[in-house]
């Protein structure tokens, strides 16, 4: 009896195992369908409707788990699974027509964890074991549009989309139109070489502003809009929008003599082909690592998107040994940036009360890995913007870092809607006070009518010690709420009389005797903050960083500023009709006033210092405006706009008569060409402006 029991025991065990088993295996087959099913109309879209449905770092996540599904159940594999395949899996008719690559195209294995470039070069000795001098090249890997380009006898004869990396699209007559593409090489060979075609983010952002004026949607980034102007019908939109082209790659480019990756990108320049000019010779994982941390920071400087590093053996004979699998090679791995745009879902809307009582709405999603921080809020700017990109709470949309500081909602993804969003009213009431808000004439923004609303105090101290203006350190937007609830402030001019209630705020949490001590010591510092950061801090409309120091200059305190009459602030070159209203309008209201008096009697400063004007007015540059255009190699946009501002220069925004200096960098176009046309204007290369500086430093 207890044999069977025994028996009857094991069977029902066995039994029990078989059904999970099954189950498991039936679950797994279905996410494997899923995920092939989703991955390929990503690739639709992204390679014959110009359009992402989700981000790189999503669609890379699916990609690898359904690479690890198909390695775990081989049984499930398929010949046309994305993992296979390369790009769009089938391509629909339309204008171009289909050409069969003499070499697949194919895309690169990646990773978005440095440890696993060690990986990689661990792999490479272990396939080549009886080579000890592998070295690598280290290239920027562009966010663009594959591109295949061939001539014969040095002439161009066809350019051919990437397509599913065996058959792309012969766009030919296209890329004719991108003036970086030579038609005739230098010397009368056949030869195919593959790049990619970029819209520089420069004409990407006036390519969008159009867009908007003229109420077109916008693209998501340049990558897609570099897609999309290649497919035009019209050729001439590509001219027009002025796309670019890098190549990196002579393909068979040993039958040219060619030994290693590095000396083909050489090779490629004296041909007149265009390089990114970034080929990098390294032989260790570490001396690599160091070098993608260097670009990651140096990618800001450059007028076009680069997602991240791609690592080459160097040796070509070495390429052939490796092979590569189905869809990647072996001799090739890219490294990814940490994502600058990523989808995410939008679960609900704030609406904030900024210090003018203007009403803007704050995105609240779900949390998501974002340029290496975890995001779960962004701007979207306004009602007006919300209607234009018709963006609903429970959509699927893109959210991106704008500088690489503020999140922003670029727009959302209408195809994975289902009916249950939710449309976005715009408030009648001001959401802090509950009072009427209105809307200026000729305005987008909704305004809180309250003077005394909650919401604009805490934004008028908030912009009052933010680091551009008074740079009070310790006191974020936290503080300010815990200093309002309090009741130790109400408003700016209360700032400066917390140090008496320097054993209260010891005692608040979290805060301790030496918080305390930094926090008052950098109110006092604040005291000494320029003439001009203080007008800025004052927070005057339509007066930011650049037209607060105009201001400063002109009046040298702040008694003559008062007195200002509106035609004479207009004549203030860079204030215009609307800031010189404003300055008219903020000195003629009491409260504000009383405010400036009691700030003069904490001893903040209101005028330029006799050092101050004196340092102006020995200052080189005094008086001269600058301009600058190509790629700068040493200074970020924002830099030399400061540097130049030290200098006591003034910056211009186009190209005119009265520009007296033009700073060029790298590949410096139209502006460097119309400087040259006019014939005022002195030229300086980056080089010598550094130098100009260095020495105005000694002196």
């Amino acid at each position: 009896m207890i044999i069977k029991l025994k028996i009857g025991a094991e069977i029902m065990k066995e039994m029990k195992l078989n059904f999970f088993e099954e189950n498991d295996m039936k679950a797994n087959k279905e996410r494997i369908e899923k995920l092939r099913a989703d991955l390929l109309k990503y690739n639709q879209y992204y390679y014959t409707n110009n359009e992402s449905l989700i981000s790189d770092v999503e669609y890379d996540t699916l990609m690898n788990e359904l690479k690890d599904l198909e390695e775990k159940y081989p049984e499930y594999k398929s010949k046309v699974s994305p993992t296979v395949i390369v790009g769009a899996s089938n391509l629909r008719e339309n204008k171009f027509q289909k050409i069969t690559h003499k070499k697949p195209m194919l895309s690169l294995s990646n990773t978005y964890n440095e440890e696993e470039i060690g990986d990689f070069i661990d792999r490479i000795k272990k396939l080549l074991p009886e080579e000890n001098n592998i070295k690598y090249a280290l290239e920027l890997k562009l966010d663009g549009l594959s591109i295949s380009v061939q001539y014969e006898k040095g002439k161009l004869v066809r350019g051919v989309t990437r397509g599913d990396g065996a058959i792309g699209e012969d766009v030919t007559e296209n890329i004719m139109e991108i003036g970086t593409i030579p038609h005739t090489l230098k010397e009368p060979l056949d030869m195919e070489i593959r790049g990619e075609i970029v819209l520089p983010i420069s004409k990407f952002e006036s390519l969008n502003e159009r867009r908007m004026e003229a109420g077109e949607e916008v693209f998501a980034n340049p990558r897609n809009a570099a897609s999309g102007t290649l497919r035009q019908i019209d050729a001439s939109i590509i001219k027009e929008r002025g796309l670019d082209c890098y190549f990196y790659f002579i393909v068979d480019a040993k039958n040219y003599g060619i030994q290693t990756h590095s000396e083909s990108i050489k090779y490629m320049e004296s041909l007149g082909i265009k390089t990114t000019g970034v080929c990098e010779v390294l032989d260790t994982a570490s001396a690599l690592k160091k070098r993608i941390d260097y670009w990651e920071q140096e990618k800001e400087k450059l007028d076009y998107e680069t997602d991240g590093m791609v690592i080459k053996v160097d040796n070509l004979d070495f390429w052939d040994e490796l092979g590569n699998t189905t869809k990647s090679p072996r001799w090739a791995i890219a490294y990814k940036f940490p994502a600058k745009q990523v989808t995410t879902t939008l679960l609900g809307i704030t609406w904030q009360v900024g210090r003018t009582g203007k009403v803007t709405p704050v995105a609240e999603l779900e949390e998501v890995l974002l340029s290496g921080s975890k995001v779960k809020r962004a701007s979207l700017h306004n009602f007006h913007e919300i209607e234009r990109k018709d963006i609903r709470i429970g959509d699927k949309v893109f959210i991106e870092k704008a500088a690489e500081i503020i999140p922003q909602v670029v727009k959302s993804i209408k195809e994975f809607r289902n009916g249950s969003e939710e449309m976005i009213t715009e408030p009648d009431k001001c959401p802090v006070c509950g009072s009427a808000v209105a809307r200026e004439e000729g305005q987008v923004d909704i305004k809180c009518t309250n003077p005394n609303c909650p919401g604009k105090i805490k934004g008028r101290i908030e912009y009052f010690v933010s680091r551009d203006a008074m740079n009070i350190g310790g006191f974020g937007s936290k503080m300010v709420e815990k200093m309002l609830e309090l009741g130790f402030i109400k408003n700016v001019g209360d700032i400066y009389d917390l140090k008496t209630h320097k054993e209260d705020l010891e005692n608040i949490e979290k805060m301790g005797k030496r918080s305390v001590e930094n926090l008052l010591d950098s109110i006092e510092a604040s005291k000494n903050r320029d003439y001009s950061k203080v007008v800025y801090a004052l927070g005057i409309p339509f007066i930011g960083k650049y037209s607060g120091k105009l201001l400063a200059e002109a009046s040298k305190n702040i008694d003559n500023l008062m007195k200002m009459e509106i035609e004479e602030l207009m004549e203030i070159d860079g204030i215009g009709d609307k800031g010189a209203k404003a300055v008219y309008d903020f000195f003629r209201d009491e409260e504000n006033i009383e405010l400036i008096n009691i700030l003069r009697g904490h001893g903040l400063q209101f005028a330029v210092e006799e050092k101050e004007e004196e340092d102006q007015a020995n200052q080189i540059f005094s008086g001269k405006t600058f301009l600058f255009t190509g790629t700068l190699k040493n200074f970020k946009r924002e830099e030399i706009k400061e540097e130049i501002e030290k200098l006591g220069g003034k910056n211009l925004a186009a190209v005119s008569k009265n520009l007296d200096y033009l700073i060029i960098g790298e590949k410096a176009g139209s502006k460097l060409k119309k400087a040259q046309e006019l014939g005022t204007v002195k030229i300086l290369t980056e080089e010598e402006f550094i130098e100009i500086c260095k020495n105005n430093n000694k002196n």
